[in-house]
């Protein structure tokens, strides 16, 4: 399945200097302003907020409010040397909006984009950050389950394995679907699950093994994340198991 035969780019390239921005073009002014701040090192107080590996804010911009920055930080056995340069001519934040914008237009539950920028700081490396729509309330899966009621858990991995379904039937394929890939948040009577972290999302046609194999990664995250099942029980797992379903 092409990346965006069927979806529509609403991001423009923009270049500052050794900074190379992707901008939404309805707020671009807005959204230019706190980039520019962000690659000179002058962004202005924020609101802290958890999530990703450090460094998340929540900032105002001319009208635009609630954005959450988030500077791109490695993890792994990476992170003991360099937490901040990536190196290659493919830029991982400019991959993450786009993809995750074709997803949302497909109708993938996840979250809204705004734009990403890279600064480079030698040949060939960058440090990078990327600017989305603040999800209010929203925890990863793993915090929120840790926090719910035994008798609300299976309900939450229901919408969890519907909205995995949901990016399948739209042709993307998550190569590291686990417990903290997921943002959930009471909406109404019932549960919002959105999918993050899409920057490696395959878009092409879904097969049942990619979904069978889409469940393994989840179980093998419960078993790292929860090795007594004191969180996720049976009910909660067979829930979980229809991500692994045919279509």
């Amino acid at each position: 399945m092409p990346d965006r035969a069927d979806s529509v780019d609403p991001f423009t390239s923009q270049w500052r200097g050794l900074s190379r921005f992707l901008v939404r073009d309805d707020i671009s002014a807005d959204l230019m302003a706190l980039f520019g701040a962000w690659a000179a090192g002058e962004l202005p107080p924020s609101r802290p907020l958890l999530g990703g590996r450090g460094g998340v804010g929540l900032y105002d911009s001319g009208a635009l409010h609630n954005v959450v920055l988030r500077p791109g930080r490695r993890g792994g056995f990476m992170a003991r040397f360099n937490r901040e340069v990536y190196c290659g001519l493919a830029m991982r934040p400019f991959r993450e909006v786009r993809r995750t914008e074709i997803l949302r237009q497909r109708g993938v539950p996840t979250v809204e984009m705004l734009g990403s920028g890279v600064r480079w700081v030698a040949p060939f490396a960058y440090k990078s950050v990327v600017a989305s729509v603040y999800a209010a309330g929203a925890v990863n899966l793993w915090e929120y389950l840790r926090a719910a009621a035994p008798s609300e858990r299976s309900r939450v991995c229901e919408q969890v394995a519907r909205a995995t379904r949901l990016l399948h039937d739209a042709g993307g394929v998550h190569p590291d679907l686990n417990l903290k890939n997921y943002l959930v948040r009471r909406r109404g009577g019932g549960y919002e699950v959105l999918i993050i972290d899409c920057d490696k999302v395959a878009l092409r046609r879904v097969r049942d093994r990619d979904r069978r194999a889409a469940f393994a990664r989840l179980c093998r995250s419960i078993r790292r994340l929860d090795p007594e099942s004191a969180i996720l029980g049976f009910e909660s797992v067979q829930a979980l198991r229809r991500v692994g379903e045919p279509a």
